[in-house]
């Protein structure tokens, strides 16, 4: 989980064919533009779920900018929990849960990044970055997107923001029924492995428009990982 400051030095952005007056943002690597041209799609006051909250730093910057949105903030490491809870506590309707999101529901292990610990993930490290991590991991509570909704009787969700370290389409796959809600989604994205079995770009990309989503924006890192937006096809128009 990679907090969204780390992570805007892109050496390649993309952004494909669609109408010149959805581009209306200058730079959409700033996080507040990325925002702001996130908010034409949204309501007023969206409910928006995020996941890799660690620190709260987003979602203090989405609650500036929806003030009245209702948030449901995920953050599985026990220490940057907490940090998070204190960092949010003076927000409205921002309730924190200190659970990793997976595709199933129970107890899984969490491996820390010693010098990053936004950069800890369910998944063991590959060998490149292997050194960095502690490899004894710890366990913490998982569920998923969809028992998760059910158990708290939530929904719709309008906008989905997502840092998992390359765990994103399992989350999303079992979150069907969430996703028939979700307008817009905002998610870290890998090239290549970044984790052991961690899920690459192509295959999140074809899920999500098997879903009925269309990218309209994303970057690259290094040629390894950056970030992608999504928006539901039948709200962008001609």
């Amino acid at each position: 989980m990679i907090p969204f400051l780390k992570k805007i030095v892109p050496v390649f952005l993309f952004v494909i064919a669609i109408p010149t007056h959805l581009l209306s943002t200058p730079s959409l690597l700033d996080p507040d533009n990325m925002l702001a041209f996130v908010k034409q799609w949204l309501p007023e006051s969206p409910t928006i779920l995020e996941a890799g909250g660690h620190f709260g730093e987003d979602t203090n910057r989405m609650k500036t900018v929806w003030p009245d949105a209702t948030m449901y903030v995920f953050e599985a490491l026990p220490s940057s929990f907490q940090v998070m809870v204190n960092a949010t506590q003076h927000l409205s309707n921002v309730k924190c849960y200190p659970y990793a999101l997976t595709n199933y529901s129970g107890i899984t292990t969490f491996y820390i990044d010693f010098h990053n610990h936004a950069a800890s993930s369910i998944d063991y490290p590959v060998e490149w970055n292997e050194h960095e991590f502690d490899k004894t991991p710890i366990e913490v509570p998982c569920t998923t997107l969809d028992e998760w909704a059910s158990a708290n009787s939530i929904s719709p969700v309008d906008f989905i923001w997502f840092d998992l370290e390359g765990h994103e389409l399992y989350v999303l796959q079992k979150g069907l029924d969430l996703l028939k809600s979700v307008k817009a989604i905002y998610t870290e994205i890998s090239f290549q492995p970044i984790r052991k079995n961690s899920c690459s770009y192509f295959d999140l990309r074809q899920f999500l428009e098997s879903q009925g989503f269309c990218e309209v924006w994303k970057s690259c890192e290094t040629g390894l990982f950056g970030d992608a937006l999504f928006v539901k096809s039948d709200l962008l128009s001609d």
